[in-house]
């Protein structure tokens, strides 16, 4: 059963005419007295093709004489007075309910239902009656109230009747929020980087590359390929190679330190021989040896023999010799262990290939974001997504290129959050919004999340918050979607 959205009255309420309501005819006295009964926790929803009405009533003020009878009767009703009458209640005294169970009738003759409830009053004591009815759907119905009709007097006309109102109903469409999206800055200069890794092999204690070394011919091709991509993209051009050499902890620190620098120059040289690169492009820097390295080794490797101590020993405030010294000391079998397996890994350079790449036209762009997105400010993409449709396909894979190629940048992740929800996937819109930061455009975009899982308070917060900040779409949603507290 759909809820649908209504105003409840729980508590006792001057009676409303239904006249005013759109039923013309029915006199209501101007001052009606309290009823004697009073309706609580009222559901009204569709039920598919049906209408459904339910609530308790509550009898515990209902002073009913043994041989008299009260019926209430609900309404559904619209203000240009399409009208349902709904089964009655009917609350028999207790000589009344004895002639009722004989004659299966009132002994004031009216028109019943037969699907009407009809219960005795235990007077005196707390009862409640639980009332549920459906009737067909009709479109009318989306905005339409819900009222009681009370019969005291056993005249049987509904018209003669004290009527109170007890829910009213709006289940109107409601239009689809509308979302925030902001346009990225334009990025001045699109800086860009490929970076890696190399393990060049030396023979001990020399500096010099020897291409045909071991795995040097191998190491050596992925460095110069890293730059031939920059270097023959016609888009870009290269503003910087950047070296940095690392040694492993074995032996003296100075030597390691000679060893790292004279490395670092000899790759620099090495790859400044086979292009005509400036000798400014490059930037050589070195680590003696690498301790932090060593430790991130050592923190993975849980099952290690004596981590925790060796641990301690890479934090001290020891020198590096000493430090070296005390693992390989104190801990022979486990040195051997990372002699063999780590250090090996520790002597490695580094590499940096920094780029700018050129500005792009949307229709550049928009075949340059198939094969190298890298390539694309945020603005350039969202300029391509202004191609599609809001909500479509491919609009929808431009924006999750965008976060993919930005998956820090809060725009990227609040556009692509904003696409996410067009599109209903509130999962992913739910995990983009987590890095979208706590701009007024995210705080809102948290609202309608928050509105599509059926948090209507949380919306109405986060959206209400929203449009005191000024934001437009969040005024209008607050509107349209009906959160506002007017």
């Amino acid at each position: 059963m759909n809820q649908f959205r209504t105003k409840y009255f729980s508590t006792r309420l001057t009676a409303i005419a239904l006249a005013i309501c759109g039923l013309p005819g029915i006199p209501v006295a101007a001052d009606i007295a309290d009823f004697s009964v009073t309706p609580r926790d009222v559901r009204v929803g569709r039920d598919g093709s049906r209408m459904k009405v339910a609530f308790n009533l509550s009898l515990d003020s209902l002073e009913l004489h043994s041989g008299r009878q009260a019926v209430y009767t609900p309404l559904l009703y619209s203000q240009e007075g399409d009208t349902v009458v709904l089964p009655q209640i009917i609350v028999n005294g207790r000589r009344q309910q004895i002639k009722w169970e004989r004659s299966h009738r009132s002994a004031t003759p009216r028109p019943v239902d037969s699907s009407a409830i009809v219960v005795r009053r235990d007077e005196g004591k707390p009862q409640t009656v639980a009332y549920s009815a459906s009737c067909p759907y009709a479109d009318w119905m989306q905005l339409s109230s819900v009222s009681i009709a009370e019969d005291l007097c056993g005249c049987g006309n509904l018209l003669a009747q004290d009527t109170r109102m007890i829910a009213e109903i709006d289940d109107r469409p409601l239009p689809e929020p509308i979302v925030s999206f902001i346009v990225p800055a334009v990025e001045a200069e699109k800086h860009r980087e490929y970076s890696g890794r190399a393990f060049l092999d030396f023979p001990v204690n020399k500096t010099d590359i020897r291409p045909d070394y071991r795995n040097n011919r191998r190491e050596l091709s992925q460095i110069l390929a890293t730059i031939d991509v920059v270097r023959t993209d016609p888009n870009a051009s290269i503003t910087a190679i950047s070296i940095h050499g690392y040694a492993s902890p074995e032996g003296s620190y100075a030597n390691n330190d000679r060893l790292a620098s004279g490395r670092a120059a000899a790759l620099r040289d090495y790859v400044g021989s086979l292009y005509s690169f400036p000798s400014s492009i490059f930037t050589v820097q070195s680590t003696p040896e690498d301790w932090e390295g060593f430790r991130k080794f050592a923190t993975d490797s849980v099952g290690l023999p004596d981590r925790s101590a060796i641990l301690a020993i890479i934090d001290s405030d020891l020198e590096p010799d000493r430090k070296d010294r005390e693992i390989k000391t104190k801990f022979p079998a486990t040195y051997k262990y990372i002699l063999e397996n780590w250090y090996p890994a520790l002597r490695h350079s580094d590499y940096t290939v920094s780029y700018t790449v050129r500005p792009f036209t949307v229709e550049e762009a928009r075949e340059i974001i198939k094969t190298k997105p890298q390539q694309l400010s945020l603005n350039e993409m969202f300029g391509v997504a202004a191609t599609y449709e809001p909500g479509s396909q491919a609009y929808n894979e431009v924006m999750e290129t965008a976060v993919r190629m930005y998956p820090a940048d809060p725009v990227a992740n609040l556009n692509a959050a904003s696409a996410s929800l067009l599109s209903g996937n509130l999962a992913s819109a739910s995990r983009y919004l987590e890095r979208a930061g706590d701009s007024t455009e995210a705080i809102h975009l948290r609202g309608i999340l928050a509105y599509r899982q059926g948090d209507r308070e949380k919306a109405r917060e986060f959206i209400s918050r929203a449009a005191d900040a000024g934001l437009e779409e969040a005024k209008t949603n607050l509107k349209q979607l009906r959160l506002s507290d007017e």
